[in-house]
């Protein structure tokens, strides 16, 4: 073995041994993570009334995501991954559930400026007809500045039944 091959070894363990060192004393690095608000302040006022209209009755979930209300059926091997992807990304404002039972009695969806959108337009067709095609009622409900409590618990009467 040449003679300078030895030192050479040695300084490269010795700085490996440095970098560990570093890393232990000094701790990992922070995660890029902070905290984020789960509602808008739209939807935190419509919560408000949602609890005022429903609460009594339902117990009220928000962003709830479209796979654990629904799952792929009649389909296998890549069909039913590429049917599953299409809804593991994408949530639903509130669902109301049966507070007994905890069954999903249905699906509500504050629609804001954004649902204007050709892109939007085509994810909420998509939303709803995956609903249709589970049974789940849902409800779409304008973004608005105040809503009325009693027309609000109406419509979900209307529609759950």
């Amino acid at each position: 073995m040449p003679k300078f091959l030895l030192p050479l070894l040695a300084l490269l363990l010795a700085l490996v041994l440095l970098a560990f060192l570093a890393r232990f004393l000094f701790g990992k690095r922070k995660l890029p993570y902070e905290r984020a608000d789960l509602f808008t302040a739209a939807e935190a006022a419509f919560f408000g009334v949602l609890m005022q209209a429903v609460g009594d009755r339902y117990l009220v979930l928000a962003k709830v995501r479209l796979a654990d209300l629904v799952r792929v059926k009649g389909l296998s091997g890549k069909d039913h991954v590429a049917a599953s992807n299409r809804i593991q990304r994408k949530h639903v404002d509130f669902v109301l559930c049966d507070r007994r039972r905890l069954e999903t009695m249905c699906v509500i969806e504050l629609d804001d400026r954004s649902h204007e959108q050709r892109e939007r337009r085509e994810r909420d067709t998509f939303v709803d007809g995956v609903f249709e095609a589970a049974g789940i009622p849902m409800l779409r409900v304008p973004c608005r500045r105040t809503y009325d409590v009693a027309e609000l618990r109406r419509q979900v009467a209307d529609l759950v039944g």
